[in-house]
């Protein structure tokens, strides 16, 4: 069990994340990205045969540069699609509130003939919301806004430093959603903002 108080002894890591979508011309196993792997464990990389998700285990990312995917052979005409971390940009020690939020896209399926009815979840889609309070004449991450503004995908690791091994949650291809500040009473500058992402949600132990 992860305890935390008021998001104390949380870290926000950041990643921009490269998006490549291949067609595989043969049996092939290996897609060469083009920039060098901001976290070579696989549980940062995300990909998707046909649209099918591969599970980490099934994922090897090279140190080299450019990076180099690996995967077990797919099939000639099969699109695979990559969500790899590159950059990694600065981190967010969160001194007062953290939260994820999970909601469920369903479909309901009956025939004719029958009450009964089967609901199908077709997507689950998440939001990281994260309020932290600020140093005098600092303000969000340039990076983070770059990335707003471009519409960049993004890796979000959420350590948890009080934990025995350390742990993570990694939120894949994630992008910035909203930014705010405030001033709140005492002077305290308040910064929050909100990142949303692809459910399900990795977890990593050190």
């Amino acid at each position: 069990m992860v305890q935390v108080t008021k998001g104390k002894n949380v870290v926000i890591e950041t990643y921009d994340a490269e998006f490549r979508e291949f067609i595989a011309t043969a049996a092939q196993t290996a897609f060469a990205m083009a920039n060098k792997a901001g976290e070579t464990d696989p549980e940062y990389t995300r990909v998707y045969v046909d649209n099918i998700e591969l599970a980490s285990t099934d994922i090897i990312v090279s140190g080299a540069t450019p990076a180099v995917v690996t995967i077990p052979a797919c099939n000639a005409g099969q699109i695979v699609q990559i969500y790899m971390p590159k950059t990694k940009n600065g981190a967010y020690s969160v001194q007062q509130a953290i939260q994820m939020k999970v909601s469920t896209k369903t479909i309901e399926i009956s025939e004719l003939g029958n009450d009964a009815v089967t609901v199908d979840v077709v997507q689950r889609v998440g939001a990281l919301n994260v309020a932290f309070a600020q140093a005098t004449n600092h303000d969000l991450m340039k990076k983070l806004s770059e990335s707003a503004k471009n519409d960049a995908y993004m890796v979000i690791a959420k350590k948890y430093t009080n934990t025995n091994p350390v742990s993570y949650r990694i939120f894949k291809e994630a992008r910035v959603n909203e930014m705010n500040d405030s001033l709140e009473a005492g002077g305290i500058a308040m910064e929050t903002f909100t990142l949303t992402f692809k459910h399900p949600v990795a977890f990593k132990t050190t």
